[in-house]
């Protein structure tokens, strides 16, 4: 799991709304990132459970990912 930056609402006045952290799981980073039509912007870092348990993409949680590890 890790913590990223992604698309949000860009007709927001806070950028913590336009570009929300949140919780993608490393097969969805996998799959997604560097793509040009990508919807994360950039990888902020490790897991943090404060942008919560699931990937905001898939769903898998953060004890799911573990157990496939």
């Amino acid at each position: 799991m890790k913590t990223c930056m992604v698309w949000g609402d860009m007709t927001a006045d806070s950028a913590a709304d336009q570009y929300p952290l949140v919780t993608v799981c490393d097969e969805c980073v996998k799959s997604i990132a560097g793509k040009e039509d990508s919807p994360i912007v950039a990888i902020e870092g490790g897991y943090d459970y404060a942008h919560g348990e699931e990937c905001h993409f898939c769903d898998k949680t953060k004890e799911e990912e573990d157990d496939g590890e």
